[in-house]
């Protein structure tokens, strides 16, 4: 037991420090293994975390430069950082922040999600300057109160002396719909006086925001825009790649072992396989998560030899984006539900894709049913339901673009989106699958 817990031990501490003893060569490989292995894992907790900014060096800068104003010289000011869903805006928003001095700024956060009136996001930012008993006034009661409140606070303070405030609004359409824009109008109002240092950054997906502002707010707004492009270039994300994988000196690792892992990297980068794999990546989506997603389940399937191939990075493609999701649907689906589909597609081939409807599909699944002893005719209403998941799952597609309500469920037209090949494929596949079953795809149409 003593031996036994002095090698955890040993190990416990070989994992956490990932310095290899010298006083002991029978660990050195196993801590040259820890040593890799803990490189790895933190490649993976970043592209999990996806807090690193890459690629936006020039917006950085230019909205450091305007907080900066404010933080240093007490000038207020006001922007919007627009861009698609994922692109990095609030990465953008947090890098900056992270840059600054804690002293040199109070920072409120809003979410037009969260916050869905004027009243919840007034009592927000109150709470968040911890202004609720200040000078001995408790800020409560009505939305007037409240404003009242936070605009005298605001006008107390002067550019010299008073903290900055930075006041990030997330989701900054949503704030355009409140009524009358009463909030944004006092906040940008503010920004125009000459008072407490006030910056405000707005982030949102809308492209369109400017023209939702109304115009006394819009005549306020500095106009700062900053607009985020999603990398569009199979270069640029090539880039991110080696970014994201190359394992720089400071990891505890032997010369000939980190050249080599950088050297493979450079390697895979030139090779006209990943490089085709990334265009496709592109096509579906320029989304970082869909990358971070592919390099994480690639460092995860690695081989033995601990080498990133470009089998393994084609695999996992093919296995997170490239799913046949008919497939994958009818492999869901239960016994009863694939017995229908396999009827509906008899039922297409006999009548040259005509549409059906439930009666039909119902009368040729009891057919079969009743020539197989080893099947039990199932309750109509059971079978409806089935009829019904199929259709949900867009297996089937309604035969109109307008339904007529007062057509009864039993008897919509529907036509079948699944040829029987596919069918077969599934079956081949699908677990414990009757035998009968089998045959019945096979034989004769009933």
């Amino acid at each position: 037991m003593r031996m036994a817990y002095r090698g955890n031990a040993i190990l416990r501490n070989t994992i956490w420090t990932c310095e290899p003893s010298a006083a002991n060569n029978d660990w050195n490989w196993l801590t040259m293994g820890i040593n890799f292995d803990f490189c790895i894992q933190n490649i993976k907790k970043k592209l999990i975390l996806n807090d690193q900014l890459y690629g936006f060096d020039k917006e950085q800068n230019e909205l450091l430069q305007i907080i900066k104003k404010t933080t240093d010289f007490g000038e207020s000011d006001s922007a919007i950082i627009l861009g698609p869903r994922g692109c990095g805006k609030s990465m953008l928003m947090d890098s900056v922040i992270k840059s600054l001095s804690p002293d040199s700024h109070t920072l409120v956060l809003l979410n037009g999600l969260i916050h869905t009136d004027d009243n919840l996001a007034l009592k927000s930012i109150i709470q968040q300057l911890q202004m609720e008993n200040l000078d001995g006034t408790f800020a409560e009661g009505s939305y007037a109160d409240n404003i009242s409140f936070l605009l005298e606070s605001f006008r107390a303070g002067n550019k010299t002396a008073s903290k900055s405030i930075i006041m990030v609004l997330d989701q900054f359409d949503m704030f355009c719909s409140h009524t009358n824009q009463t909030l944004l109008y006092n906040l940008f109002d503010s920004v125009q006086s000459q008072q407490n240092p006030l910056c405000i950054i707005g982030l949102t997906s809308r492209i369109d925001v400017i023209e939702l502002l109304e115009k006394r707010v819009k005549s306020r707004f500095s106009h700062n825009i900053m607009m985020l492009k999603p990398l569009s270039e199979t270069s640029q994300l090539l880039e991110r790649f080696k970014h994201y994988l190359t394992i720089n000196k400071h990891c505890n690792l032997k010369a000939d072992v980190l050249k080599n892992w950088n050297n493979n990297i450079e390697s895979l980068i030139s090779d006209v396989r990943i490089q085709n794999l990334i265009k496709d990546l592109l096509k579906s989506s320029n989304n970082s998560a869909k990358f971070n997603q592919l390099i994480f389940m690639s460092l995860s399937n690695l081989s033995n030899d601990r080498i990133l191939t470009v089998e393994n990075l084609t695999n996992t493609y093919s296995t997170l984006f490239k799913k046949d999701m008919i497939l994958v649907n009818l492999l869901g689906l239960s016994v009863l539900e694939l017995c229908l589909v396999i009827s509906i597609c008899h039922h297409s081939e006999i009548y040259d894709q005509e549409p059906f409807n439930f009666e039909m599909i119902y009368d040729r699944y009891c057919k079969f049913a009743s020539r197989n002893s080893t099947l039990l005719v199932t309750k109509r209403q059971v079978i409806i339901k089935a009829f019904e998941r199929i259709s949900v799952m867009q297996l089937i597609l309604p035969a109109v673009v307008i339904e007529n309500k007062n057509v009864l469920r039993e008897y919509r037209l529907y036509k079948c989106s699944v040829n029987l090949d596919k069918v077969k494929t599934a079956s081949n596949i699908y677990f414990r699958l009757p035998p009968v079953i089998l045959q019945w795809i096979d034989s004769n149409i009933i």
